[in-house]
């Protein structure tokens, strides 16, 4: 059964570059503030009636007809009340556990630990605030208390909690005796790294990212003084240990955060080693008063900061952001890659359970861990220095941070629209990478992209091409009115080498067609696939590739009119990628950045755009009567055209 929807998904999946997050499926699993232990089968929320206690059950999954694991079958346990109501403010969570070795560690009915035990008991510690008062009133301000956990059946489809103690309150201090003050803890898997949402001057919650390290795992004292994440890198005490503390952070356009700066997010959650934070990156627009329902706040765009997204903040597309307007999104946190291994296709995929959006998602952090993109765009909104939505521009989440600009009528709409999320809706407008180094492969390439025409684009008795992706004569893509897709790239000697698909992709306004086009200089293959089919082929000899330092257009190459030749793509493009390699044909031991590039972000330096008069395509290939005549003419313009500019 398993294998079956390992299968099912890894189909599936064909369908993206990399992905992001899987579809969401529904899970029985809900409430608010939540939180996991590390060895992701005990879960604590927040519900209407107060805390409880569930187990996760991997050996007792089954799965949907999707292949995705069924959230709402014997997965879960019955829960387990252990506060009453909210008594003293219980809202979100953080499990902290002291000793790895006791969580959890097999016991006796007594707790006692016995290897030979028929339990486990989980012997750990939860941090909290109460956020339903402000700080004056003596909320938001962090204490913790001691729970001990009984798990009858462990590790097996009827694991149940059957027994706990839950200890007092205790406020938590800092070295210098003062208080640590916000909302949604979040704690490391070795219990000295706490991250929450806060503010700078340690007073009232305002959506900032803030943290403080122990060097005793747990402690109620000894804690530092809180400061923003965007200090981590200058901080000895974590930037050696935690890989989120390694690199200075970054917005999602690529802009470094300063020292002390605010990085707004909310219901943070870090992953267990302390490699990344998932978090809400954006507000959620009212459309009216409460609609929708929990607008206003930094409930939107579901995001990932650290390691895995070269230390950039990545908005995720797919089904753990449905999207940007209909219904906010909280707490998200995962079990681990592990103990419940995710179905969807990738090297480094998570599953997660969402509490207030009663929901299972798998996030892929595959993306900015490839390597071999010089820039890798999903076509989903950006999000702001001030943590908004910023609907000019679509993120590069390669590590390059080669944002794409929108320029005309170029449109993100609310609800995901895409072959994975988010996707791009060209009414005659582009989108503009300005140029960088790192957009100039040498060693091979490969340009990907999903589209679905909006209708035929033979709209008159013109040479009817449209501009898919080009960097100048470097590297293009276009789609011929044929319905053919034509490539080129340039190499050494300033050679134009072009590849006619022959097949053509359906123009009817519902159908998506991933199409790639790679060159390898080695061996001077070029190839064309549709759909992960290969269309057509082509033996040149052996070049590398000659870009050239015009900016990079998606979906066209400026302004263009309604209908005539080279005129802007019309319809929905998505997953647009430029990889380094062709991923194809490249020798397996093909690295993933060439020669003389220092490997990380570029620094964009504008470029000679194209006025739009060199064209891009060069002929109907064949399919109109008008015959040989005319296409010879019309490369002759091109030509010429080509020389003036």
């Amino acid at each position: 059964m398993f294998r079956a929807a390992l299968i099912s998904l890894a189909i599936g999946a064909a369908t993206a570059i990399a992905a992001t997050s899987s579809p969401s499926v529904p899970s029985q699993f809900g409430g608010n503030g939540h939180n996991a232990s590390f060895d992701g089968r005990l879960f604590v929320v927040r519900t209407g009636p107060g805390w409880m206690v569930y187990i996760l059950r991997p050996e007792a999954v089954t799965y949907l007809p999707s292949g995705m694991p069924d959230a709402n079958g014997p997965l879960w346990s019955p829960s387990m009340m252990i506060v009453n109501g909210e008594p003293n403010g219980e809202n979100a969570l953080a499990i902290c556990e002291p000793d790895a070795t006791k969580a959890p560690y097999a016991c006796d009915a007594n707790n006692a630990p016995n290897a030979a035990g028929p339990f486990s008991c989980y012997d750990v510690w939860l941090f909290d605030s109460d956020a339903t008062k402000g700080t004056a009133a003596g909320g938001m301000i962090f204490r913790r208390r001691h729970l001990l956990l009984r798990v009858a059946n462990p590790k097996t489809a009827s694991a149940t909690p059957v027994a706990f103690t839950l200890g007092p309150l205790e406020e938590i201090r800092t070295a210098a005796n003062g208080q640590l003050r916000g909302i949604e803890p979040t704690v490391t898997k070795d219990g000295k790294l706490l991250l929450w949402q806060g503010s700078i001057n340690n007073g009232d919650q305002d959506g900032t990212m803030m943290y403080s390290v122990n060097a005793n795992a747990c402690s109620a004292t000894g804690w530092t003084a809180p400061r923003t994440i965007a200090h981590m890198i200058n901080d000895p005490l974590v930037n050696t240990k935690y890989r989120i503390a390694m690199r200075q952070l970054r917005a999602a356009d690529g802009t470094p955060f300063t020292d002390n700066q605010p990085i707004y997010g909310a219901y943070p959650w870090l992953l267990p080693d302390g490699d990344g934070v998932v978090f809400a990156g954006a507000l959620m627009p009212c459309r009216a008063p409460e609609d929708p329902g929990g607008c206003g706040p930094r409930r939107n765009a579901t995001s990932v900061l650290g390691y895995p997204t070269n230390w950039g903040i990545a908005h995720i597309d797919g089904g753990v952001n449905p999207s940007t307007t209909d219904g906010v999104r909280l707490f998200f946190s995962s079990p681990g890659p592990t103990v419940m291994p995710p179905v969807s296709a990738g090297k480094d995929v998570w599953p997660f359970f969402g509490s207030n959006t009663s929901n299972y998602v798998e996030v892929s952090f595959d993306d900015g861990l490839d390597g071999k993109y010089a820039g890798l765009w999903h076509l989903n909104e950006s999000i702001s220095l001030v943590g908004e939505l910023d609907l000019t521009k679509s993120p590069d989440v390669s590590g390059y941070f080669n944002t794409a600009r929108i320029k005309g009528a170029v449109a993100f709409p609310g609800a995901n629209n895409g072959v994975l999320g988010k996707a791009a809706v060209m009414n005659g407008g582009w989108l503009e990478v300005p140029h960088d180094v790192s957009l100039v492969p040498t060693n091979g390439i490969t340009m990907e992209m999903s589209l679905k025409p909006a209708g035929d684009p033979n709209c008159d008795a013109g040479n009817n091409f449209r501009v898919l992706l080009r960097k100048g004569e470097g590297y293009s893509l276009v789609f011929e009115e044929s319905r053919g897709i034509r490539a080129r790239v340039r190499v050494a000697g300033g050679i134009v080498r072009e590849l006619y698909s022959g097949a053509v992709i359906p123009a009817d306004g519902n159908t998506w067609t991933k199409v790639t086009a790679e060159y390898e200089s080695t061996t001077g293959q070029f190839q064309i696939r549709f759909n992960d089919v290969l269309v057509a082929e082509e033996t040149f000899p052996p070049a590398p590739l000659a870009g050239t330092n015009d900016v990079l257009t998606l979906g066209g190459i400026g302004t263009r009119p309604a209908c005539g030749e080279g005129i802007n793509f019309a319809g929905t493009i998505d997953e647009v990628s430029v990889s380094r390699i062709a991923r194809h044909l490249a020798p397996p031991d093909m690295p993933g950045v060439d020669a003389g590039s220092d490997g990380g972000p570029g620094s964009p330096d504008g470029g000679n755009m194209n006025s739009g008069e060199g064209g891009g395509g060069c002929c109907d290939s064949g399919r109109s009567a008008r015959g040989s005549l005319a296409l010879g003419v019309l490369v002759l313009v091109l030509v010429r055209r080509r020389r003036r500019a």
